[in-house]
């Protein structure tokens, strides 16, 4: 079997190895070229991409495959359903009524200045995506986009087969997909950062939808127990097994504290914010404020100083400085208002009733959100099937 080599700027092989050991070294050289072979079979052929994405819009749809579909449509139904052979969902249910417990706005902090920055201060990743032309100047759609699939992550049953979260979840993997075929198109090769969006970028990604944004959240007033924290990874594990996160990578990752070996382990390979990563958020941070200024009907740029204080309030100077992020007074302000939302939502757990109205409160603030953005359809679903289409 041939050996792939460590790629080139992801730090030296032999100082990760001295840190981390050598069997998670070599753990981490496989996974730097190791892909998403059901999904990447998607599209090996330009003749039956568009034929493929549609039947696969549809198995997503009903969360099965016809019995005429492409056997690639079939297996990749069937590696998403086998991923789920072993969630509690008991525990799915408690992770969506603690994740409805916040409130949605603040969700959106936590994914824009939280998450999302912390995707893109990734070189490996940030070349990749603004390769696609798309995450720049359509930065507002594709934050909409991330955060309409995170939406339908959070309705009851919504990861089963069938439901809207395995459904959305499923086009993601199949953008993912997309992306690498027209990598290998444009001949970019993967001697720089390894395979495309391959197997550590996923797992960084899914750290920014759990280390990053329930760290910031914690900062910002809603720190939650041991065991709801436990079953919020628990959630997240699942939702990685229907992206096509290899098991391994994901098991024995239960709270912050158990995770924190591999999140530096990530860090060491992630490499120094560059020029497409400070592109991407500095178009992140214009999204998040238009976003908000258009659901709150405030003026733009105090928004944006707001999110660039949180950027800083979230990620740290270094990070923060790194990205170009200027420092803003108000990060003051947003720093004392912190002490008073840990009251509220501390004293929120203790009285049911309330607990059950905020709950309600925040889903159907979600519904709402959603039906005023699906409309058009999103980035993530008509992408991969309008390229298809066109023989790209």
């Amino acid at each position: 079997m041939t050996v792939q080599p460590w790629p080139r700027l992801r730090g030296s092989e032999a100082d990760f190895t001295d840190r981390f050991g050598e069997e998670l070294g070599d753990r981490f050289r496989r996974a730097f070229h190791e892909g998403a072979p059901v999904a990447d079979d998607l599209f090996a052929d330009p003749a039956t991409r568009a034929a493929h994405m549609k039947q696969l819009r549809a198995a997503l749809a009903t969360g099965a495959a016809a019995g005429d579909d492409a056997p690639a449509v079939r297996a990749f139904l069937a590696d998403m359903t086998d991923s789920l052979a072993d969630v509690d969902w008991e525990l799915v249910a408690r992770a969506r009524r603690v994740i409805l417990s916040i409130p949605i706005l603040d969700h959106s902090v936590a994914l824009g200045p939280g998450s999302l920055t912390n995707t893109y201060s990734s070189p490996a990743i940030a070349t990749v995506l603004t390769a696609t032309g798309r995450l720049v100047d359509g930065a507002l759609r594709r934050l909409t986009d991330t955060r309409n699939w995170l939406y339908h992550l959070y309705f009851e049953d919504a990861l089963k087969p069938g439901g809207g979260g395995f459904e959305h979840t499923g086009m993601v993997r199949a953008m993912h997909a997309f992306s690498r075929a027209q990598h290998r198109i444009r001949g970019d090769g993967n001697h720089d950062f390894g395979e495309p969006i391959n197997a550590i970028d996923m797992l960084r990604t899914w750290f920014d939808f759990t280390y990053v944004p329930y760290r910031g959240l914690d900062g910002m007033g809603y720190s939650l127990s041991t065991e709801q924290l436990h079953d919020v990874y628990g959630f997240w594990r699942a939702v990685g097994g229907l992206l096509g996160i290899p098991a391994d990578l994901l098991e024995g990752l239960d709270d912050h504290e158990s995770s924190q070996p591999m999140v530096e382990a990530i860090t060491a390979v992630a490499g120094t914010p560059n020029a497409d990563s400070r592109a991407l958020v500095d178009a992140l941070v214009d999204a998040v404020s238009q976003q908000l200024g258009l659901v709150l009907g405030l003026p733009v740029e105090p928004l944006r100083e707001r999110t660039e204080a949180q950027i800083r309030m979230i990620h740290g100077d270094q990070i923060a400085d790194w990205l170009e992020i200027p420092r803003r007074s108000i990060q003051v302000a947003e720093a004392l208002h912190v002490p008073t939302v840990r009251q509220r939502f501390a004293l929120l757990q203790q009285v049911p009733g309330v607990l059950e109205q905020e709950i309600a409160t925040n889903q159907g603030l979600i519904v709402q959100l959603l039906e005023a953005t699906e409309d058009g359809g999103s980035a993530y679903e008509t992408a991969p099937t309008a390229a298809a289409e066109a023989g790209a």
